[in-house]
């Protein structure tokens, strides 16, 4: 058998062609679509791995503001009730003070009123007393009780102490006013020259600077006084040394 080389070669050839031409316009192209498939497969999956990637982390950002939400929403509320307690304590306080201070404002009003009616009731009183001790005196002693209130001054002046004769020196080096002498009534004449006499003779005061004047809160007394040094006798010692 004879082979006919020729046509082995142009079948090899026409094969070689055809490999060529498959290759060319037939499989390259199918590879070429099937790699492009691939890649965009690949991209869309890169894509969808981003976008998964970027929810998750807007998931997280997302929660980790509602946490931090929470967080101020807790701390807010925390602070309007620590003001809210605070705003609450300081009415509160401020409520007692007020009832505090109106209540001492009344204590202070009702000691006031107190001591001013205790103070007319003890004048009235005073005042009784030296109307009637002056008509008992007046009806008993056959003198009036201005009379007695002088004697018994001037026996209190003919009695003073050294140390109330030293201060009363001081006061009258101390005064060109010389002596006041007060009384609740009008001295007369005749009391007034006792007074001066007993002044002079107990060496108190030699001079004749001497002012007689009334005083109508100096309710059955008398007082001598020196610059701002005074000797007294009045029924308002006694009636408050009974009070003591």
């Amino acid at each position: 058998m004879l082979i006919d080389w020729f046509t082995i070669v142009a079948q090899i050839i026409n094969f070689l062609i055809l490999v060529f031409l498959l290759n060319r316009f037939l499989y390259k192209p199918i590879v070429k679509t099937i790699k492009a498939r691939q890649q965009e497969i690949e991209n869309r999956w890169q894509d969808a791995e981003k976008e998964k990637k970027s929810a998750k982390n807007e998931a997280n950002s997302y929660q980790k503001k509602q946490q931090e939400l929470e967080e101020k929403k807790q701390e807010i509320m925390i602070q309007a009730q620590t003001k809210a307690d605070e705003k609450y304590d300081n009415l509160v306080e401020e409520a007692r003070q007020d009832v505090e201070q109106k209540r001492k404002t009344w204590d202070e009003s009702l000691e006031r009123e107190k001591a001013q009616f205790f103070d007319r009731f003890q004048e009235k009183i005073m005042q009784q007393i030296y109307k009637i001790t002056g008509h008992v005196l007046g009806d008993l002693a056959n003198a009036s009780l201005e009379q007695q209130i002088i004697n018994q001054f001037i026996h209190r002046l003919e009695n003073l102490s050294e140390k109330e004769r030293e201060n009363l020196a001081n006061s009258l080096n101390t005064t060109d006013n010389g002596l006041i002498i007060r009384s609740h009534f009008e001295i007369s004449p005749e009391s007034r020259n006792r007074l001066l006499s007993s002044l002079q003779q107990t060496h108190i005061y030699q001079g004749d600077n001497v002012q007689f004047m009334t005083n109508s809160d100096l309710i059955c007394g008398i007082e001598l006084q020196a610059s701002d040094y005074k000797i007294a006798w009045n029924l308002k010692d006694y009636v408050e040394a009974l009070e003591i």
